[in-house]
């Protein structure tokens, strides 16, 4: 499909244990590609391949490293683009929390670290770069994870930086996940973009993954139990409502670059 791409984000149940949450993502990525032959990308939640609970200085590892060349042989193997969630990378003496991005011939395009750690819980340390990556010249695709969303400059960078979708690898296990995706739905319509958020279950999350479109309506949402969503990114809907509006009316991505601003509060 010209511009469009089938993506499959998957709720997932998440365990405790690497092996066993390993064990599912390959269960569900064999799945998809016997069943689902024409889904061109797979989501994982943040974290899903780690040991939920444990030190993460045990947990975290190089990128490239063991858990990225695992990665890397499903793409291969599945013929799929996989962003697998999100895992601790260390790096520069620091503890981040990474999330590689792998095209179907297994190579990592690159990788995004957490500019916003959930502090202070959080214990990883925060990110600087946005990261953006193209589809086969479909269109351009952001990464952002969890708690990142609830800070509109970091998807501003990205749709800045031509994002017309995001994905955000979620591990939301707080009662703060219906606001969320209050602020999900509403960082599709200011950002005029495709969001899909793909949270966990069990160890990993309560669920209420969606996937939004770039008017803010749902096209997926569910609750607490492991399931698949899937949904048509179509990267000309976006450029259509970017030209003419949100509901033919509201364009604030040309607002705000027209609309020349000084803002205070990003003055240190």
């Amino acid at each position: 499909m010209e511009n469009k791409i089938n993506v499959a984000a998957v709720q997932m149940y998440v365990t405790k244990s690497q092996k066993e949450n390993l064990k599912i993502m390959e269960e569900h990525l064999a799945h998809i590609h016997k069943v689902f032959s024409h889904i061109d990308m797979v989501i994982f939640p943040e974290l899903s391949p780690m040991n939920i609970g444990s030190k993460i200085e045990k947990n975290s590892q190089n990128i490239p490293g063991e858990l990225t060349k695992i990665f890397s042989n499903w793409a291969k193997k599945y013929k799929l683009w996989i962003i697998p969630g999100s895992m601790y990378e260390t790096a520069d003496n620091k503890i981040y929390n990474t999330t590689p991005v792998f095209s179907p011939d297994g190579v990592m395009i690159g990788k995004y670290r957490k500019r916003f750690p959930w502090t202070p819980y959080e214990k990883t340390s925060p990110g600087k770069e946005p990261f953006v990556f193209d589809i086969n010249g479909k269109g351009k695709i952001g990464i952002m994870i969890c708690y990142d969303i609830w800070f509109p400059e970091v998807s501003r960078e990205l749709t800045n930086l031509g994002a017309e979708a995001i994905i955000v690898p979620t591990m939301t296990t707080t009662g703060d996940r219906n606001q969320e995706k209050i602020i999900a739905q509403a960082t599709a319509i200011t950002q005029q973009c495709y969001i899909i958020s793909c949270n966990g279950v069990g160890y990993g999350g309560v669920g209420g993954s969606q996937i939004i479109d770039p008017e803010g309506l749902i096209l997926q949402n569910n609750g607490e139990g492991s399931c698949m969503q899937t949904a048509v990114i179509d990267f000309e809907r976006v450029r259509t409502l970017r030209d003419v509006g949100v509901a033919g009316v509201s364009t604030p991505l040309k607002a705000f670059k027209e609309n020349k601003q000084d803002f205070k509060t990003y003055k240190k």
